[in-house]
């Protein structure tokens, strides 16, 4: 059986521990991996584009038209196209846990009439990359002429070089244009959240992320994690969430609102170095393991 197992170019050097962890676990089920990544994938057409030269796709690329296209190929594709939108776009993430009664920090397109203090993020960011915590005007001004977002509206934003700030005149705060970001209310208690693991539609586990320095709790950012128990209400809360969604492996995260956990986002590739350092729990294989009983 042959297996493409698909990264970012820019990701494999940083992930090649756990790449390894992929080829022992398939040849241990005779699943013969090759890692390639997307343009190879589209633009050899040797690749599934033009004929069907892989019996499974793992794909931990994030590029939801790989596994549309695989999909369309009924070529078996883990994680699928519903959980990679929903894991690489956190508006339809947020807009999916609405749907389902969960609650969620209030979420809008536009930072326009939205008070102090907020958090500004991509909608495809991932790893805390791109999430902004706004305290007042000029924090805002600063985050937008760094990430290059336009402003329209009234609000003028006029650079100030021998201060290295930025500030918006008059005192309005406008729309983004791009609709690249969205901006959320702040969850009172900054620099703690829990992710939940799910592999084969199952809870494997959830982690407690604290972090002291920053408001964003992420582990790759520095944060601590411990081994978090969930509450049979926190419990219930995930598997609404998972209710109806088809999941190889990927990520649950709620941060906390007055001590009430909150939904954030999911990660579709969701990363696992807090799972082999506090816990005997080997993801990758159970991965690998759902995968292959789910061919049968």
């Amino acid at each position: 059986m042959n297996c493409y197992l698909i990264y970012q170019k820019e990701d494999i050097d940083h992930n090649r521990a756990y790449i390894d962890m992929y080829f022992r676990s398939c040849a241990k089920r005779s699943i013969r991996p090759e890692l390639i990544t997307p343009d190879a994938f589209f633009d050899n057409p040797e690749m599934p584009v033009k004929g069907m030269e892989t019996d499974i796709v793992i794909n931990r690329s994030r590029n939801i038209n790989i596994a549309l296209m695989c999909e369309k190929m009924s070529i078996p594709v883990f994680n699928g196209s519903q959980i990679c939108r929903l894991g690489n776009d956190k508006l339809a993430a947020v807009n999916y846990a609405e749907k389902k009664g969960i609650r969620v920090m209030p979420t809008f397109k536009s930072a326009e009439g939205l008070d102090f203090p907020f958090v500004m993020k991509s909608r495809d960011g991932h790893g805390g990359n791109e999430v902004f915590m706004i305290k007042n005007e000029r924090e805002f001004a600063s985050v937008m002429a760094m990430t290059g977002a336009m402003i329209h509206g009234r609000g003028e934003v006029k650079e100030y070089p021998d201060r290295g700030a930025f500030e918006i005149k008059p005192a309005v705060l406008s729309a983004v244009a791009d609709n690249r970001w969205i901006y959320q209310k702040a969850a009172t208690d900054t620099g703690r959240d829990l992710r939940v693991y799910i592999t084969g539609n199952k809870i494997t586990a959830a982690m407690l992320r604290t972090s002291k320095t920053d408001f964003r709790s992420n582990y790759s950012l520095g944060g601590s994690a411990a081994v978090y128990e969930l509450s049979a209400e926190e419990r219930n809360l995930v598997e609404r969430l998972m209710d109806g969604l088809d999941i190889g492996h990927c990520g649950i995260d709620f941060i906390f609102d007055h001590g009430e956990p909150v939904f954030n986002e999911i990660e579709d590739v969701v990363g696992s170095r807090m799972l082999y350092k506090y816990t005997d729990i080997d993801v990758v294989e159970k991965y690998v393991e759902y995968i292959t009983g789910s061919l049968i």
